[in-house]
């Protein structure tokens, strides 16, 4: 009989969690310094995005006043990298698939890797980019 302990992986400790988030978001704002364009869903994780140190490109999807599909086309030739960052809840996954599959189907490769990371490390901690600098904040204590 195996030891189940031994098969489960270890979740990080906050002070692993902690230093993983920081260098994760290092590279977005090295990334957004860079030139990278972020894709947020709303206003108030733009601001989040801003107090964690994001310079850069920051786009509010839910707050164009054109159709997404019309916003992302002037991104579809251009040499800019787009970084999804929308939400981990259920909503936010639908409209990373829904942004990602139609620039893909256009011939654009979006980076979904920031997105992919932190919703693994945050395993349900934290549901939206909003939180992120509160999470961080509360972790850093």
């Amino acid at each position: 009989m195996r030891n189940r302990s031994r098969e489960r992986k270890e979740s990080p400790s906050l002070i692993e969690k902690h230093k993983l988030l920081t260098l994760l978001l290092d590279k977005l704002i090295e990334k957004s310094a860079e030139g990278s364009v972020i894709l947020v869903e709303g206003s108030r994780d733009a601001s989040a995005l801003r107090l964690l140190g994001v310079k850069g490109s920051i786009c509010c999807v839910k707050t164009i006043r054109i159709p997404l599909y019309d916003f992302l086309w002037k991104y579809i030739d251009s040499d800019v990298e787009l970084i999804i960052l929308t939400d981990f809840d259920r909503r936010g996954s639908q409209l990373l698939g829904k942004i990602a599959s139609y620039l893909e189907h256009s011939g654009k490769h979006p980076n979904l890797s920031f997105w992919m990371k932190l919703n693994s490390l945050l395993s349900g901690d934290v549901k939206d980019v909003e939180g992120l600098s509160s999470y961080l904040k509360i972790i850093r204590e």
